[in-house]
């Protein structure tokens, strides 16, 4: 007979979730050895490598420990769901990791956590942040039970909830001459300096914006980060597109940031709450949909 026991199966999926023993164990609150000696211990019982362990990239699930990450999940949600069914009194517990695109992701999340938290003080949330591809990715591979994306290359099969429409609009340099518009359209931004976030899919959504109107910006500034590229504008240095517009329009220094609409009928992008298919949802990923339902804007 087959034996392992649930603590293993939850530091492996732990394990798979951040990619390293160390960072499974510091979420888990348990030191590293424990979590080596689960892993290795479930890998003797099914007698199959589980992980690659790779210097440079950390854990990688072997074909094996692929298989076994969804049974694995639910093994662990159906005993959360016998548990709840058996005393209905019993408050929701469990675990949830959640992927966000790291423009959304300090836009929304914090709201959705905390609120959920307040329902649901049991309930333990791994959250990653990463690009729009690197959010598909670790959906797709069932690293992670939910994402808060936009829907912008989503797998059309994906459950999602619809949260937010947010349409793109121009960023500009308070004194801009362009500034003085109450609509900006993309001929005019397109012969400025354009500062673009250079991470997969977000570059090429707003520079198609452009190719959609035969448009190529004059010039391109690239960086890594919503904050730099928002920096960048309000000191002068170019414009710029977003669709993600935070409370308060200045920079991280303090410089005011004009934000205007674009002149252009442009198809607003939506922002999902989407489900792994490479899984059962579990009842805390159900519970935490159906509470990101209350809160849409």
């Amino acid at each position: 007979m087959i034996g392992f026991s649930f603590r293993q199966l939850e530091y492996f999926v732990s394990a798979a979730e951040h990619g390293s023993i160390s960072a499974a164990a510091r979420a888990r609150h348990v030191s590293q050895p424990s979590v080596s000696l689960a892993i290795s211990q479930l890998e003797d019982t099914l007698g199959e490598r589980l992980f690659r362990r790779q210097v440079s990239r950390g854990l990688e699930l072997t074909p094996a420990g692929a298989r076994l990450l969804g049974q694995a999940r639910d093994i662990l949600n159906m005993a959360a769901a016998m548990t709840v069914e058996h005393d209905e009194r019993q408050a929701l517990r469990g675990q949830l990791t959640l992927i966000c695109f790291q423009d959304l992701g300090p836009y929304f999340a914090p709201r959705l956590l905390a609120g959920f938290r307040a329902l649901h003080p049991e309930v333990l949330v791994t959250l990653f942040e990463t690009d729009l591809a690197g959010v598909h990715r670790t959906l797709s591979a069932g690293k992670a039970e939910l994402a808060l994306t936009y829907e912008l290359g989503l797998d059309p099969q994906a459950e999602r909830q619809v949260l937010a429409q947010l349409p793109p609009y121009a960023l500009l340099p308070a004194n801009h001459p362009l500034a003085a518009q109450a609509e900006v359209s993309l001929f005019d931004l397109a012969r400025e300096c354009v500062i673009l976030e250079d991470i997969a899919q977000t570059r090429e959504y707003f520079l198609s914006l452009f190719w959609a109107h035969d448009l190529h910006p004059l010039a391109q500034q690239y960086t890594q980060t919503f904050e730099m590229q928002r920096g960048l504008v309000a000191h002068g240095y170019g414009v710029a597109l977003s669709c993600t517009r935070p409370v308060g329009d200045q920079s991280y220094d303090g410089k005011p940031i004009a934000c205007r609409p674009l002149r252009e009928e442009v198809k607003p992008q939506r922002v999902v709450l989407a489900q792994s298919n490479a899984m059962r949802p579990s009842l805390v990923a159900e519970a935490f949909m159906r509470w990101a339902a209350t809160q849409v804007q």
